[in-house]
């Protein structure tokens, strides 16, 4: 069986990634981030659904917020110091997969394939971050021990390799690409958090008790964000999200939508932004227009497609050294901005920031993401709204999609 040491270098136990995770939410809720209103009183299921690398270690554990029974989010947190941050995501809504049904199903699709092979296991493994697919372990009288991924959304077999495909449908270890190549800064960056959370419980000891009540909670909330030392009081937070306008009374406008197919992440994240500024197409009819293949599609056909259809109404600029202040420019301009990470593509609509830390900045940073994958044939069904932490990952390029300064024809 094909099967390496689950335990990743650095390890995170899973009641410590569980205290970071009850940390951030309810930080989030007290320093009165708009979209964790009410989270206050939400717990966490002790039980995460383990999520491994591609290389079979142990890489998030990732719990499901409650609210009394319903799901209302997850969070992903790291199995490893290597990653850097504690929490790289909180995600909103149910999950659009389910990891039993997708590991039974999993298991049907190596039956077909190899009749007389005898199954070992299974486990759900990242495979292109945040894709997840399921591994399935298997021996064959033929052709020995053997291992396939199936993503779990479609069953697709996963069966591209490299970081450096094009954004689409691929595979590669995010401990390898990620994590590794930077680790000591990255653990640096895991333990300074461990020092703020154990600072809050120092502040707070009550932080991570469970089932508080209304009247409770209205005491504790002030106890759980740090004041400032200055002079003048500033939030805990700050934040922006794209609006309708930035005029009187806005109101939320930007949309998410799934990519109809496994390959069509940058498209999705086209039809969204396209969307905003009141172009409406189809996934296929924008898939034409950026040239998009069976692997995926390429920056440059991104940038062509938003050129082409909207009549060269709008610029297109490709940035392939993305960071931090770019995007938050972008936001405060009220203009949404395609993201782009290893093998994906994603749109960008709000960033966050903690403006207090027990350590010399940055402060910890995220980027709203509304993330097409899931992948759904019914587009108003799939994909996910994440704060993700900017430092987690690795930004490969943003799109920046802006009015043209000429008029156009």
């Amino acid at each position: 069986m094909i099967q390496m040491s689950k335990e990743p270098r650095s390890p995170v136990n899973k009641e410590r990634a569980m205290e970071h995770a009850l940390l951030t939410i309810r930080r989030a809720w007290a320093g009165e981030v708009r979209d964790f209103d009410g989270w206050g009183g939400y717990e966490l299921d002790p039980e995460p659904i383990v999520i491994h690398d591609l290389n079979g270690q142990v890489l998030f554990y990732e719990f499901s917020i409650m609210d009394e029974n319903k799901i209302v989010g997850s969070t992903k947190a790291s199995a490893s110091k290597i990653i850097g941050s504690a929490i790289p995501t909180v995600e909103f809504g149910p999950r659009g997969w389910d990891p039993d049904n997708a590991s039974r199903k999993a298991k049907d699709k190596v039956k077909e394939r190899f009749p007389k092979a005898k199954i070992s296991d299974t486990e759900l493994v990242c495979y292109c971050y945040p894709k997840i697919g399921v591994r399935v372990y298997f021996d064959d009288p033929e052709l020995g021990s053997q291992s396939l991924i199936f993503d779990v959304a479609d069953l697709s077999l996963v069966d591209r390799f490299g970081a450096d495909e094009l954004e689409g449908f691929t595979t590669y270890s995010f401990y390898q690409e990620i994590a590794e190549p930077n680790a000591p800064e990255k653990e640096q960056r895991w333990e300074l958090a461990d020092r703020e959370l154990e600072a809050a419980r120092s502040a707070t000891p009550r932080i991570f008790e469970r089932g508080f009540t209304a009247r409770e909670l209205s005491v504790v909330r002030p106890t759980l964000v740090p004041q400032s030392v200055y002079p003048i009081p500033f939030p805990f937070y700050s934040w922006r999200t794209i609006k309708y306008s930035p005029r009187c009374n806005t109101h939320k406008c930007f949309e998410l939508y799934a990519q109809k197919t496994n390959v069509y992440c940058a498209v999705a994240t086209g039809q969204m932004i396209l969307d905003f500024y009141r172009y409406y197409y189809t996934q296929d009819q924008i898939a034409a227009a950026m040239g998009t293949g069976p692997g995926g599609t390429t920056n440059t056909g991104q940038v062509n497609g938003y050129e082409s259809l909207s009549k060269k109404c709008l610029n297109a600029t490709y940035d392939s050294t993305a960071n931090w202040a770019e995007a938050r420019a972008e936001i405060n301009a009220n203009r949404p901005l395609k993201s782009g990470i290893p093998g994906h593509a994603r749109a960008c609509a709000g960033w966050k920031r903690q403006n207090i830390c027990i350590w010399p900045g940055p402060c910890k940073r995220w980027l709203k993401i509304y993330d097409p994958w899931p992948w759904n044939a019914d587009i108003c069904q799939g994909g996910k709204i994440v704060w993700e932490d900017w430092d987690a990952v690795t930004h490969t390029n943003f799109i920046y999609i802006r009015h043209r300064a000429t008029p156009c024809t």
